[in-house]
């Protein structure tokens, strides 16, 4: 007779609501229902955070820390108007100060000059998006994007330079989690500053899509860690 081991099979079952409930945030988004959204967009959040707890050992305190951030950003972002756009970006951005330092208690850097040298490239690319962006930014926004920028330039700059100096099977969750906030951040970027009178209607479920999957890859990337430390 099979035995089943059940934590395999409720970690799967929680990992495929956790998708079940993006799939339903993504046409909430495709419809532009805010009255919906309100109730989805902390859904998944909420979701990621109770299969952290189920399948993690450790249960850190920052990985909850981190998302309670996110799922602010996620509702502020759900508002078109320059004041929710602010509180929605300062809330992103302690996200990322809490993400970058978390990962770098989880990955242990030792050389930081691979760091410091992947870091130009991109701080260069997004730096010059946001010098080509529309002059109706209030100052205080373009102050946050530029801290934003540089955010997403050493959290990106971290995961390739990790990977490419080590190269093991958590580092590939990390990588797979960079590449996904850089192109999230950059449609961000183009939603929001680029193309904002316009609207397309694929960007916003296109973003909801992008951020499920970083969101899963960085969870991937905790508990990959965690269990090879205690290995």
């Amino acid at each position: 007779m099979r035995i089943f081991n059940t934590g395999i099979i409720s970690e799967k079952l929680i990992i495929y609501f956790y998708f079940a409930i993006a799939m339903v945030e993504d046409i909430t988004e495709f419809f532009s229902n805010k009255s919906l959204l309100i109730f989805v967009k902390p859904l998944s959040i909420i979701v990621l955070l109770f299969l952290y707890w189920f399948s993690s050992a450790k249960k850190s305190l920052l990985f909850f820390g981190l998302f309670l951030f996110l799922l602010m950003a996620k509702i502020y972002a759900i508002y078109d108007t320059e004041e929710m756009l602010f509180i929605g970006m300062t809330a992103f951005f302690f996200h990322r100060v809490i993400m970058i330092y978390y990962i770098v208690k989880l990955i242990k850097i030792k050389d930081c000059i691979p760091l410091f040298l992947a870091i130009i490239p991109f701080l260069f690319f997004f730096l010059y998006l946001l010098s080509l962006t529309s002059t109706n930014i209030t100052p205080r926004n373009y102050f946050s994007l530029i801290l934003q920028s540089i955010l997403m330039s050493v959290l990106a700059s971290m995961a390739l330079s990790h990977y490419v100096m080590n190269n093991d099977k958590k580092d590939v969750w990390l990588l797979i989690f960079g590449l996904l906030s850089v192109a999230q951040y950059f449609l961000v970027f183009i939603d929001k500053f680029y193309l904002a009178d316009l609207s397309p209607v694929v960007f916003r479920p296109l973003m909801v899509i992008l951020t499920t999957l970083a969101c899963f890859t960085f969870y991937k990337f905790v508990i990959t860690t965690e269990r090879l430390d205690n290995n």
